[in-house]
């Protein structure tokens, strides 16, 4: 059966299909958590949690998550201006609403669906132009900051995993993909214009006379943004790693996690599969015990509800007041 007959074909069970695959996440979890739940001391975890001095850690995550979505509604709106105009509060309630739909959807799918919800239907594509855009920023910071982290973390790992190549021969490669994705960008992005308008009958002419409006200035400040939020989330996760008791050195942790992310970045994967595959890498690359184990799962389940599911609240009640007013 060809692949979109395949997709066709699976069309009417979706709903069914998502339900089983959340079941299977969350069997995984209890599988995982089961399995070392047997092997852990509970006391000792405990008061690793509750020891004194380790309180500040938490506080700090939860004061970081606004400025983590704050930086990325700052990051969306500069490239939004370039196609139309909205003021921050604006842009504010359309990236918690993104939040609250990516929740549940692999990447950033959702996260355009919800701001598409609280967008005029003139403006739907602009906003996902720039929502495109924003995706290109952050493998931006991607690229400049995990790849050299990825590099260094698999350098350090016994049994010769870059297989002899020398370390400063492949740090290059990630600006050097940034460089070919600026110079073949525009010509590829109005290409993709013409195919969609043949195809779907769309009249893109906004978005085409827009593209010059798309300079290297604009898209260098977006990547700032984009830069600054990774490192805000990679922070985040050291200090939950501490709290949970598993102590890492910095630049080893930060690495480890900045390249965790790269690896998983390129998985499109529901929420739930990507907090799986993180964690697993998590225990594969930091080698830790039962206890260390534990730490790495608890701290990745709550960045996952201090950054997603917090803020999704509000994005929720955003997108309920939405539809009660259309």
């Amino acid at each position: 059966m060809p692949y979109p007959a395949f997709l066709s074909a699976l069309l009417p069970y979706r709903k069914w299909i998502l339900r089983l695959l959340a079941v299977v996440v969350m069997l995984v979890f209890i599988y995982q958590f089961v399995g070392l739940a047997r092997r852990i001391d509970w006391v000792r975890f405990g008061e690793s949690i509750v020891r004194p001095g380790n309180g500040w850690k938490l506080v700090v995550v939860l004061l970081l998550m606004p400025l983590n979505w704050l930086l990325e509604a700052r990051k969306w709106q500069l490239l939004l201006d370039a196609f139309v105009r909205w003021p921050f509060r604006r842009v504010w309630r359309a990236t918690l609403a993104g939040v609250s739909l990516s929740a549940a959807t692999p990447n950033r799918i959702g996260e355009i669906g919800g701001r598409l919800l609280l967008a005029r239907r003139g403006e739907w594509a602009a906003v996902t132009a720039a929502s495109l855009l924003g995706s290109v920023c952050q493998w931006v910071a991607f690229l400049l900051l995990a790849w050299p982290a990825l590099i260094y973390t698999l350098d350090a790992l016994p049994g010769g995993w870059l297989g002899g190549l020398p370390l400063l021969a492949l740090l290059p490669l990630g600006p050097l993909a940034l460089v070919i994705v600026y110079l073949g960008g525009k010509p590829l992005i109005r290409w993709l214009l013409d195919v969609i308008e043949r195809r779907f009958g769309r009249d893109l002419d906004v978005l085409r006379s827009a593209l010059p409006n798309v300079t290297l200035l604009l898209l260098l400040r977006s990547s700032v943004y984009a830069c600054l939020r990774f490192v805000v989330y990679c922070t985040q996760l050291y200090l939950l790693l501490g709290f949970f008791g598993l102590s890492l050195p910095l630049l080893w942790g930060l690495a480890g996690i900045a390249a965790i992310y790269l690896i998983q970045a390129g998985l499109p994967l529901p929420p739930g599969l990507n907090l799986v595959t993180r964690t697993e890498l998590g225990l594969l690359l930091w080698s830790v015990d039962a206890e260390g184990a534990i730490a790495v799962l608890a701290a990745y389940t709550a960045l996952f509800g201090v950054n997603v599911l917090l803020p999704a609240l509000p994005g929720y009640w955003l997108i309920v007041r939405k539809n009660k007013l259309s």
